[in-house]
């Protein structure tokens, strides 16, 4: 969190004036109610001071003159602590909204980051659950907490600074409450934030579960699993409210306790101030002032109670955040600082690294299988497989549902990572080339492609404003959809929604991306199972003409699709058979392949 820290560090600067500020007032109402009453009652003290000088300047009634103004000052003292009070909340709403906002970003950031492995493996709520759930926990610590606790620290403090200039004794006496109080608070900590971390965990396991149960109703309700399905649920609320009951006990029994010990610390302190007002040792006004600050201590530790009391969550938030984070780490995607390359050595990463020898795909020994939580790997999807597709050619992906048909266009894609093995895309290992350069030279497609709720410039271009109005135009043309687009209120500005987009338009979209992008390679899963026959007979022409170069990888559903494929790849438990036979027929010159698939 060093970042936002540091990017808020004005806001944190103001809101510790501001609440030193109020810490101050809070110290300094008692002590004008003190000297008024010692002026009331016996005409002693600052008050009679006061007054003595006014009588000594002419004005009669100095005394009365004294305790109006102490009147008027501990009245302005009121309304100036609320308006601290009011400035405390707006700054830190806005800060908590400013840190909690680059969290977001940059922890949505991290996920994006993930393989598809990762995701498929991970149920969808959970990540909704890290990005709303525990960032919100931690926008009430800036919010509220933050505020509530560092204004109760510097209370204390400013207290027990108080008691040691007028009373000593009670220095030392509430100087050794209160550190008794904050040490088993802190020390309480940690125990109580494991447990608040395993009702978390629990609840965000719930939520994904819960999510899942949705999305797959229609199944559940097919099979008449209702029932099922709620018992589960019904046992697994069941337990989370326990975990939530244990966490929540624990939690406020320490501070609980020290609370009311300090409730019985201040009757005693009531009876002694009685007994040293009849020895003459102290005045009405001092009794009042020592028990408004025992009182004014009552106030920070109630916070202090409450907010310790909801530390552990935020502790549990931050270290579920930590989790992303670190998994991140683990898996390499951050890449560490590079010093700075020369001009020459820029020029040739340019022209040698990240630039494609070729749009050929190659699989090296390549074995994969889907990982759990528990970083456990699954039977594995594919086992040891190894082909050559040349550059320009049709592939035919093929194979019973659940083979690994998918799984290829994935890893080939960079989505996926095999535990063993090389995917070279151009002749170059995947991780050789940057993302930018590797995504622009390659283009996938799914059945169901996703509709962003942006502009369909947006939506074709990908964000890229190099490409012209005139291309994404000429692209329309090809793909039929111009006079869609010119139909819409907005044209090519229209904001796209979801659900009113058909799934042949949803598919032409991505085809129409895919035009003005041009890639060397085209990864297509699945695009016929969904869409019309006449969307489809645009498809199969786009493949022949826009894409006559480039190496198509083609899963279709039922063969729909009347593209002729050049090699057919048909994948049977885990393992890969190649059929390079219609290819090499259309070769002039086999050898080199041949040599190829030899070796």
């Amino acid at each position: 969190m060093r970042e936002p820290v540091l990017e808020n560090r004005g806001k944190f600067l103001a809101l510790a004036l501001v609440l030193a500020a109020e810490s101050a007032l809070s110290l300094l109402l008692p002590k004008i109610l003190s000297i008024y009453i010692d002026g009331i009652a016996e005409g002693k003290g600052a008050a009679a001071g006061i007054g003595s000088l006014l009588s000594a300047g002419g004005m009669e009634n100095g005394m009365l003159l004294a305790l109006a103004l102490c009147a008027i000052g501990y009245c302005a003292a009121v309304l100036l602590k609320g308006v601290v009070s009011a400035v405390n909340i707006q700054i830190g709403e806005r800060l908590s909204w400013s840190m909690c906002d680059h969290l977001r970003v940059k922890l949505f950031g991290r996920i994006f980051s993930f393989d598809l492995q990762y995701h498929r493996m991970s149920a969808q709520g959970s990540f909704l659950e890290r990005l709303e759930g525990d960032i919100s926990l931690l926008s009430g610590f800036f919010s509220s907490m933050m505020i509530d606790i560092v204004g109760s620290l510097l209370t204390v403090a400013g207290v027990l600074f108080a008691f040691y200039l007028s009373f000593p004794a009670f220095g030392l006496f509430f100087t050794g409450l209160s550190a008794g109080i904050l040490i088993l608070f802190l020390k309480t900590q940690e125990p109580v934030a494991r447990l608040w971390k395993e009702e978390r965990d629990m609840e965000n396991e719930l939520l994904g579960d819960f999510s899942q149960n949705i999305a797959a109703y229609e199944d559940i309700a097919g099979l008449k699993k209702q029932r099922f399905v709620l018992d589960i649920m019904g046992k697994k609320f069941g337990t989370l409210e326990k975990q939530y009951g244990k966490a929540a006990f624990l939690g406020n029994l320490p501070s609980t306790s020290f609370y009311s010990l300090l409730n019985v610390a201040e009757g005693f302190v009531f009876f002694l101030g009685i007994h040293l007002i009849g020895t003459g040792r102290m005045t009405l006004g001092g009794l009042y002032l020592i028990l408004s600050y025992a009182e004014l201590l009552n106030t920070p530790f109630l916070y202090l109670k409450q907010e310790f009391a909801n530390m552990p969550k935020v502790i549990a938030a931050l270290r579920r955040l930590r989790e992303v984070y670190d998994r991140e780490k683990e898996d390499g995607v951050e890449k560490e600082h590079e010093p700075e390359k020369s001009e020459a050595g820029k020029k040739y990463e340019a022209e040698c690294l990240y630039v494609p020898e070729d749009n050929s795909v190659r699989f090296e020994g390549v074995s994969f299988g889907y990982q759990t939580e528990g970083c456990q790997t699954d039977a594995p999807v594919l086992r040891d497989v190894s082909f050559l597709i040349p550059g320009g050619s049709r592939v035919q992906i093929e194979g019973r549902t659940g083979s690994g048909k998918s799984t290829i266009l994935q890893i080939a894609a960079g989505f996926c990572r095999p535990q063993a093995g090389t995917v070279r895309i151009g002749g170059r290992a995947i991780p050789e080339y940057d993302g930018k350069s590797f995504r622009h030279f390659l283009f996938y497609i799914q059945q169901s492609p996703p509709v962003l709720e942006d502009t369909v410039r947006n939506q074709l271009t990908g964000f890229d404003t190099r490409i012209s109005e005139e291309e994404i135009r000429e692209a329309l043309e090809k793909t039929g959809l111009k006079s869609w687009v010119d139909g819409l209120p907005h044209g090519l500005e229209e904001k796209l929604k979801h659900a009113e987009i058909t799934v042949d338009t949803a598919q032409l979209l991505a085809w129409t991306a895919a035009v003005l992008r041009k890639p060397g390679i085209l990864l297509v899963d699945e695009f016929d199972a969904m869409i019309g026959t006449e969307t489809l007979s645009v498809i199969d022409g786009l493949m022949e003409r826009e894409f006559a170069k480039a190496t198509i990888l083609l899963v279709t559903h039922r063969k729909r699709s009347g593209v002729k494929a050049d090699i057919r790849l048909m994948v049977d438990d885990g393992r890969v058979h190649i059929s390079y036979e219609t290819f090499l027929k259309r070769r002039t010159c086999a050898m080199p392949l041949q040599q190829e698939e030899e070796s």
